[in-house]
């Protein structure tokens, strides 16, 4: 009986600690009650991760892409400027973010690869009728020009970028409006680089500054190579559950009552982009020049 208590506390304190949230953006927001222990209690998906540790090598695949349909493929073998937006359709910065901004030159490929620049280079940018002076460059790609899909799977092989402040995410976001938003993937470097190889993948719904708004992450631990080597990160969106894949593998999955069915309930984009998070940009090396987010392919099936 100890036994097993013991195997229940493990779990428990490994869950706790494997469950973290995204930005802070809506802090100030209460959670929603009922999704209280699918966010802070699931001992499913710290299993799951605990099963990832162990046959991550194998990288056998646990899908069958058979009786699917390919939707959306690039192997940029150059940049598709009939698939891509390069930067979002707001304007060349985000007005909560004013440290960064979209860069087209940030944006390009290289040997079959797609390459996002997250660079030193220092910008006035005209924003709210004055001139702001913005020091990082990053490179964002949107598919909204061109693509966008209800359910589905959505896959990308990258290899991310290294060291303090770095954000690298593949993303998708509601076609019409946001939220709803997928995260299937951010990396953060923050302070000193040491975390890059924890996945965020996280859910985003609701509408702004209602009690409906609300979100929920899940991390897992990953090789310490996202920097060097190549993954597979993917999410299966299906109508009652989000699934999350790395090198093929589940490593959490999230069941959508009728209320989250509800608000996800929209046609997506898919977004890449290599950012860096403002509050760790001091802990960047004086002579700080430039980083990559490399991405090998991105494909997106239709499931249904």
């Amino acid at each position: 009986m100890t036994r097993y208590f013991v195997l229940f506390l493990v779990l428990f304190i490994g869950s706790q600690s494997h469950i973290s949230f995204a930005q802070p953006d809506i802090e100030n927001q209460k959670a929603v009650k009922s999704l209280y222990f699918k966010k802070k209690w699931s001992i499913k998906n710290r299993l799951l991760k605990i099963k990832y540790s162990f046959y991550r090598k194998e990288r056998k695949p646990q899908l069958d892409f058979s009786k699917w349909t390919l939707t959306f493929e690039d192997q940029f073998d150059s940049i598709n400027r009939q698939k891509w937006r390069l930067g979002q359709a707001w304007g060349v910065v985000h007005p909560e973010n004013l440290h960064q901004y979209y860069d087209d030159s940030s944006v390009h490929t290289k040997d079959g690869y797609l390459i996002l620049d997250g660079s030193y280079k220092p910008n006035q940018i005209f924003h709210n009728n004055q001139w702001v002076k913005v020091p990082y460059a990053i490179g964002l790609v949107n598919s909204d020009i061109s693509f966008k899909q209800k359910y589905g799977f959505f896959e990308i092989r990258s290899k991310n970028p290294k060291g303090p402040a770095t954000w690298p995410a593949f993303w998708l976001t509601g076609a019409h409006k946001w939220p709803p938003e997928i995260d299937i993937f951010e990396m953060y470097g923050r302070k000193n680089g040491k975390h890059i190889h924890n996945q965020y993948m996280s859910l985003h719904w609701g509408k702004s500054n209602t009690k409906s708004r609300d979100f929920m992450a899940h991390k897992v631990k990953l090789p310490n190579d996202t920097d060097s080597n190549f993954h597979i990160y993917a999410c299966l969106w299906e109508k009652h559950q989000i699934s999350f894949y790395t090198d093929h593998h589940l490593v959490c999955k999230i069941r959508l009552n009728k209320r989250l069915q509800k608000l996800m309930d929209e046609e997506m984009v898919v977004i890449l982009n290599n950012c860096f998070e403002a509050k760790y940009l001091p802990y960047l090396p004086p002579n700080f020049k430039s980083n990559q987010f490399i991405v090998d392919y991105i494909k997106v099936y239709s499931i249904y």
